[in-house]
């Protein structure tokens, strides 16, 4: 049977690929090297990658290109992929860099261009830049000035400079759809619901393969991927075989651990309540790294995980992990660290039980309509992401308990206007970051005060994101309520930087 095989050298968005095929009813492989299911393979696809492809250590991959090419097979070169042929067909590159929203021009609208405008929107992330193509032909150029498409003349063989795979490049699932045609495959687009309601039935026989009885312990908080893999397994095994664990780690959101109980509760989901607070705190007052943070919180909520596991003889643990963890962690070969994950690279060595984790193969967006197909409440489904060590990781340069008080309830303010205006639901996230001093005038006294940063973001899948600004009343209105309601704030700024070049959490 035919199949397209994609190989990943470390982008962030590798698996992004796999799934825009998998919507067209594409069969794919995702591997890490030039291994043997790519020769066989009916096409071949090239990720991003975080090297340069200026290095002088890459002529095997190189190598392994010219190969697939000369063996007559459809090949397509995405970003570091795209920047690697146009060095084999002679071409130039040199450093520039282009991030996030970038428009670019079409001048050939056929092949892997087919059905695209003259000009269109794309999502870029790459720091070196093709300005000759060489033997190949140019056929888009962006705005900055870098070729952005590129076709070997001749050849079922092309690269793009832009990120197809990400739902910001407005028509990328035409370049997927352009390149099965080129590859004599027909394809045929699935439903989110679909493609879901498999992955569920799949991850259903996966649990019952894994679990060989015991009991299981679930890190619950409240969020939509802890909540969907934990209610996923235990109707797998049976609710008395999961014993649920909320730990209060103090750095949740004003009012959170309270609602976050209730609801969980009223779902059939009736944890064990640890207020570890104070010893969190404790442990990471003073910190100025906020990767260090997030390490310190990490190995001591696997600790009190480890001391309830200890205390009820359990032998698996269930963690919401989503494949975007796994990115940003480096998980896989090739990809750089982010940033820890408390529940992937913020595990210690020592913490050994079997872990269950229902989830490593999807995006929010499909754990939200998973959440759907089980019938849990709206309330669950479109909490926004907040990460493992909350409001520890919105908060710029050493950490102190007024620096936490003002990221709590400058997130009350925000969230309250927000949903108010019936805003919340349409954005990915809304942060309140507290960050370093600002001179202000209060009072005709002067005060150095903070600066807090709003962070609105629209995205579908959290691996890309643009930054929202509501209208200016309502802008008005949160910075107005923020700097004359928490004290020793003397600036609120909005942040309008997209996903890439920042991430979504500051740190």
């Amino acid at each position: 049977m035919s199949y397209i095989s994609i190989v990943d050298l470390g982008s962030q968005y590798a698996h992004l690929i796999q799934k825009r095929l998998t919507y067209l009813s594409l069969r794919s492989v995702l591997t890490s090297g030039f291994t043997k299911e790519v020769y066989d393979s009916d096409a071949v696809i090239i990720s991003g990658s975080p090297m340069s492809s200026l290095r002088d250590d890459i002529s095997e991959i190189k190598n392994n290109i010219i190969r697939i090419i000369n063996q007559g097979k459809p090949f397509l070169g995405i970003c570091f992929g795209n920047q690697v042929l146009a060095e084999i067909y002679g071409g130039k590159i040199v450093k520039r860099a282009e991030y996030g929203r970038t428009r670019v021009s079409i001048d050939s609208i056929e092949g892997i261009l087919e059905g695209f405008s003259s000009t269109e929107e794309v999502w870029m992330s790459h720091s070196d830049c093709v300005i000759d193509a060489g033997s190949g032909k140019a056929i888009s150029l962006s705005e900055n000035g870098c070729i952005s498409a590129i076709k070997i003349p001749g050849k079922p063989v092309y690269g793009v400079q832009f990120h197809p795979e990400v739902t910001h490049t407005k028509k990328g699932d035409l370049i997927f759809k352009n390149f099965a045609k080129i590859s004599g495959m027909s394809y045929k687009e699935i439903s989110v619901h679909d493609k879901v309601s498999l992955y569920y039935q799949q991850v259903v026989d996966e649990i019952r393969s894994l679990y060989k009885g015991g009991r299981i312990v679930s890190a619950v908080s409240g969020g939509v991927d802890s909540t969907v893999s934990t209610y996923i397994t235990m109707k797998v095994v049976g609710p008395e075989n999961v014993i649920p664990v909320f730990i209060n780690h103090g750095f949740f959101r004003d009012g959170e651990v309270e609602d976050v109980l209730n609801e969980l509760k009223a779902i059939g989901i009736d944890p064990i309540y640890i207020d570890a607070s104070r010893e969190f705190i404790e442990k990471t007052m003073n910190i100025v790294s906020c990767e260090d943070r997030r390490k310190t919180i990490g190995e001591l909520f696997a600790r009190k995980l480890f001391e309830v596991i200890k205390e009820k003889e359990a032998s698996y643990l269930i963690q919401g992990t989503t494949y975007p963890d796994l990115i940003e962690s480096g998980r896989t070969k090739h990809s750089r660290r982010i940033k820890s994950h408390h529940n992937v690279a913020g595990l210690p060595d020592w913490f050994n039980v079997q872990i269950i984790e229902p989830l490593k193969g999807l995006y929010k967006d499909e754990i939200r309509e998973l959440g759907k197909i089980l019938g849990l409440p709206r309330e669950i489904i479109r909490r926004h992401p907040f990460p493992g060590p909350g409001l520890a990781v919105r908060i710029i340069g050493r950490l102190t308990p007024e620096k936490l008080e003002i990221a709590r309830k400058a997130d009350r303010i925000l969230s309250d206007i927000l949903k108010r205006e019936r805003i919340y639901e349409k954005l990915w996230q809304a942060l309140a970051v507290v960050s370093r001093s600002w001179v202000g005038v209060k009072g005709d006294e002067r005060e150095e005060g903070y600066i807090v940063n709003i962070r609105l973001l629209l995205s579908e899948d959290g691996m890309t994101a643009d930054y929202y600004l509501p209208e200016k009343r309502i802008v008005d209105e949160i910075a107005r309520k923020i700097a004359n309601n928490v004290e020793n704030v003397t600036a609120v700024s909005f942040v309008t930087t997209t996903k890439p070049p920042a991430t979504i959490e500051p740190c």
